[in-house]
């Protein structure tokens, strides 16, 4: 009878439930007793099929998981006869004893939260219960003195790799900062996707208290009187503090999310600075001084949607910038050129696109909704002999 709830189909549902709600169960969520009805037989069953009925009851009676068994007195031709009604598990312990996997988690979880916990009172723990229960224990053990160091030592102003802390190098604490910074008390580790893009590399040294090694803007000067500040040099990288110090400021400034790009460029403009290559952190350039207080910032990236994004994020940072190539015509018109892209990275559309900006994005939002991947066209693949004049002209107008 389909009806009656076997006690393999009961263990197979506690496992499920389990590992679906362990890691909020860790956290004191959850309503107790949590009571699994068995589907008792109805009275059509228990006429129809009391044999079948009595040997279901059988089974449970020789049930050995967890739970206790709550009976029902039902009414067979027979006479009555106490049923298995409900299971009744009293807390997370004894749902986690359907089986050895998960009581070892169950476990594991509690260990580690306990220990965590006493040695962090700070920690927050939102969303990261599997991620500590899953460690392996080298992993997890590092975790410790990790984070036992830094709050040791708060404001080292070491460098990444100078750090003195056993088992951990560069990449390992790159991997695990979210762990990281949960455990030294930050509430919005786990809440990054929707973030401006400042550098996460950044972010995690400013937070740990190290110095961060400089990151270089690439720079292209076609302007040759601004190039003989710099040794005439046309192409050349610096951090944003040394770009800052520059005593003549150019009056326009283009930016380009590929460095390729720029390469490009043989012409010379007046008064015209190309930084290039930072794609995700283009929140270096807002930093820049005199990106800002330019007379014209173009912005010239690809056509997708985190390219829009920038854009977006740029204008979000106080750079009124003005794009070029990046509208629906363009796509329409390279269209054979275009590829599989990533999706949008963000769940809100950017709030800052000019109304053919937004057109565009919508465009690429429905073409990601319609087919599960973004669509990409990439700037240098448009045909030069095409675009540059297009460029030139906003350069030059």
């Amino acid at each position: 009878m389909e009806s009656l709830r076997q006690p393999d189909e009961v263990v197979a549902m506690l496992r499920g439930r389990f590992s679906a709600s362990y890691a909020d169960w860790a956290r004191g969520k959850g309503t107790w007793p949590m009571r699994i009805s068995l589907r008792p037989p109805g009275t059509a069953e228990r006429s129809a099929s009391p044999v079948e009925c009595h040997a279901w009851a059988a089974d449970w009676a020789s049930y050995a998981g967890p739970g206790v068994l709550e009976h029902a007195n039902l009414q067979f031709s027979t006479g009555t006869h106490a049923m298995p009604k409900t299971l009744v598990l009293q807390r997370p312990g004894d749902v986690a004893r359907a089986h050895q996997d998960d009581l070892d988690t169950w476990l594991r979880c509690g260990t580690r939260l306990t220990q965590l916990e006493s040695a962090f009172p700070g920690a927050r723990f939102a969303g990261q219960v599997r991620r500590i229960t899953d460690l392996a224990q080298a992993d997890y053990d590092r975790l410790v003195r990790a984070v036992a160091w830094l709050i040791a030592n708060p404001t080292s102003g070491m460098l990444l790799r100078q750090l003195p802390i056993e088992g951990i190098d560069t990449k390992w604490l790159a991997k695990h900062s979210t762990l990281v910074l949960a455990l030294l008390g930050d509430e919005n580790a786990h809440q990054e996707a929707d973030e401006l893009p400042l550098s996460k590399k950044r972010k995690l040294h400013q937070r740990l208290g190290l110095r961060v090694v400089p990151e270089l803007v690439q720079v292209t000067v076609l302007d040759p009187a601004l190039s003989a500040q710099f040794a005439g040099m046309r192409h050349f990288a610096a951090t944003v503090e040394d770009l800052n110090r520059w005593p003549r400021q150019p009056a326009t400034v283009l930016i380009l999310e590929n460095k390729e790009t720029a390469f490009a460029i043989t012409d010379e403009f007046e008064g015209t600075v190309v930084l290039h290559g930072h794609g995700f952190h283009v929140d270096q350039y807002a930093r820049i001084s005199w990106v800002s207080s330019a007379e014209r910032v173009l912005y010239w990236g690809d056509i997708d949607a985190p390219g829009l994004q920038f854009v977006s994020d740029l204008r979000g940072l106080g750079v009124d910038v003005r794009t070029v190539l990046m509208d629906v015509e363009t796509l329409h018109r390279f269209r054979r050129l275009a590829v599989e892209g990533t999706l949008p990275q963000r769940t809100t559309t950017p709030p800052h696109l000019t109304t053919a900006e937004l057109e565009l994005y919508e465009l690429l939002a429905a073409h990601a909704a319609d087919h599960g991947s973004g669509l990409l066209l990439e700037q240098e693949r448009l045909l030069w002999q095409d675009v540059y004049p297009i460029l030139t002209e906003s350069l030059t107008g």
